[in-house]
């Protein structure tokens, strides 16, 4: 009984905490969440986190979720004030800091607020039918093959240019042996697997992301690992090595070797530290029911959302507050 007492005097707790942080919002807000294209996992992820700040945003709030671009292009979207807040991956964000490899300058209006939110990896897919079993072979042999990526400006199609790099290829060199490359959305990349005008898509997945198992089960794909070699290059831009788990999609039975990274959550640092504050605590949380949204967040361990040091981003000044208030910043 005194742990049903006890139990139940916590969560009257939580929901009394959420209620105060609220009642300082006296005044609708009115924001805006840079993602990804439909059916990415990214744009999965900012409507979940949109419905879960409306339920506690004063009335007439709004929170629009941007269809792009990426967990690379969402640092320029911020930077440009086209949006408040974004979903980045790690390294991606190091380098905006920075101003290197993919930045030209550096962006000094990134604040994080969640970190560690998955296990992205940067995956390389074949069809079976195409008969590629490795990108070596393709860069050796100068195969005329097809491929497809997210749009231009994503973290997916610039981290395919690292990756091709790595193998001694460009867009260029492929398309004089008669190869071509096509970044375009999502969807279309899926449909030009199942048809057989792509052999090989190249983007960053989650384990069990839902348009690679879509596919996966209407094609059969190769899940083509890297070598250390090529791994060690890729880390020199701050990837980690990592492996896609077994089963992680259809009729692919073991770990491979690849880079990943994670998503995390930005904001522009003139963001209220009471919405901050809000916005971190909320997605902290509730993993049940992110999971319950997106299978991505599995790998969230909400007791390390704050551990954004290595990545080089300061922590919104909301979003610390929250951390140092829970105990987990001592």
């Amino acid at each position: 009984m005194k742990k049903i007492w006890s139990a139940t005097v916590m969560i009257l707790m939580l929901l009394l905490s959420v209620q105060i942080q609220a009642q300082e919002l006296k005044t609708p807000v009115h924001l805006r969440i840079a993602s990804m294209d439909l059916g990415s996992a990214h744009y999965v992820y900012g409507a979940t986190f949109a419905k879960l700040w409306r339920s506690i945003l004063p009335k007439g709030s709004t929170i629009d979720v941007l269809p792009f671009a990426g967990g690379l292009g969402n640092a320029f979207v911020i930077d440009k004030g086209d949006a408040e807040l974004g979903l980045l991956f790690g390294a991606a964000a190091n380098w905006a800091i920075q101003g290197k490899v993919a930045f030209p300058k550096k962006i000094d209006v990134l604040t994080g607020l969640v970190g560690g939110l998955d296990k992205y990896y940067a995956a390389v897919m074949a069809t079976k039918r195409s008969g590629i079993t490795s990108l070596e072979e393709v860069a050796k042999k100068k195969l005329p093959v097809k491929i497809v990526a997210q749009p231009v400006g994503s973290a997916s199609e610039f981290s395919m240019r690292l990756i091709l790099e790595a193998y001694g290829m460009t867009y260029d060199g492929l398309k004089s042996w008669g190869g071509a490359v096509t970044p375009t959305s999502t969807g279309v990349a899926q449909a030009q697997m199942m048809d057989g005008k792509a052999d090989i898509w190249i983007n960053m997945v989650t384990a069990g992301h839902p348009a690679i198992s879509e596919l996966a089960i209407s094609t059969d794909l190769l899940f083509l690992p890297m070598s250390d070699e090529i791994i060690h290059k890729l880390m020199t831009y701050g990837y980690e090595k990592t492996f896609l788990p077994a089963k992680s999609f259809k009729g692919q039975d073991r770990d491979v070797p690849l880079v990943g990274w994670p998503t995390i959550l930005v904001a522009h640092k003139d963001l209220k530290p009471e919405v901050a504050y809000l916005f971190t605590k909320t997605i902290v949380e509730n993993k049940p029911e992110l999971v319950k949204a997106h299978a991505g967040f599995k790998d969230f361990i909400p007791e390390d959302a704050w551990k954004l040091d290595k990545y080089g981003i300061p922590l919104h000044p909301g979003a610390e507050k929250y951390y140092r208030d829970k105990k987990m910043i001592k």
